[in-house]
């Protein structure tokens, strides 16, 4: 089963979305951003190519036992390779740098919109293995699905007027005290709401709203 997650987010100016992570997590610009459970990463380009690429400890194997299961795998580097028709991709895992973050810890989930709920349930439960744990009603017209990974929860949001194909939409990152968070944002110059309750039980949310971070982005505890 494919685990810890390496993001690529793709933004027409990478320099201040590399600023702005670094702002966002307490860290230097750097070229990857790497907390307890994840990697992010920024690329020229279009957002439009987001995509999340899980780590998997036999590649060969991992690739060969996708194929079998139907999702088309594109090479796009040694140990990597990327969906023809999804945000997702797999890679090799490798040795990653010590977490250096302050408050922010790790990422809590990542948000996917899909185009229906049998396509996202046949991606990230039945092809990717992830493990289906809770579908509900939001709204009139959208579900959540939640798939629980080996390191961080999968969120898809299903909605009648969705987009035409599976995209990364978001990404919810954990915070180890929320207050302090919100205060040292605010006073580096970045557009924060209050802080409220969020929507599962015993959970309090701030959104953070800077377009560089290319995605939306809330903070959680």
């Amino acid at each position: 089963m494919p685990g810890s997650p390496s993001i690529d987010l793709f933004g027409d100016d990478p320099v201040a979305a590399r600023q702005t992570y670094g702002r966002l997590l307490g860290v230097p610009d750097r070229d990857r951003f790497v907390v307890d459970n994840a990697t992010v990463r920024i690329h020229p380009g279009s957002a439009a190519d987001n995509r999340v690429m899980f780590g998997v400890e036999n590649y060969a194997s991992a690739a060969r036992l996708l194929g079998r299961r139907g999702l088309a795998l594109t090479e796009s580097g040694p140990g990597r390779a990327v969906a023809d028709d999804a945000p997702v991709g797999i890679g090799a895992i490798v040795e990653r740098t010590p977490v250096e973050n302050c408050d922010i810890t790790t990422i809590d989930h990542l948000v996917f919109d899909a185009p229906s709920r049998d396509g996202a349930v046949a991606l990230f439960g039945a092809t990717l293995g992830f493990d289906f744990r809770l579908e509900r009603s939001v709204f009139d017209d959208a579900i959540q699905l939640f798939f629980r990974t080996p390191a961080v929860v999968i969120e898809v949001l299903v909605r009648r007027d969705g987009p035409p194909r599976t995209t990364l939409w978001g990404i919810a990152w954990r915070s180890s005290d929320i207050v302090a968070t919100h205060h040292r944002l605010g006073a580096d110059g970045i557009t924060v709401t209050p802080i409220r309750d969020g929507r599962k039980p015993g959970t309090r949310v701030f959104t953070v709203k800077e377009p560089a971070l290319v995605v939306p982005t809330l903070v959680i505890a």
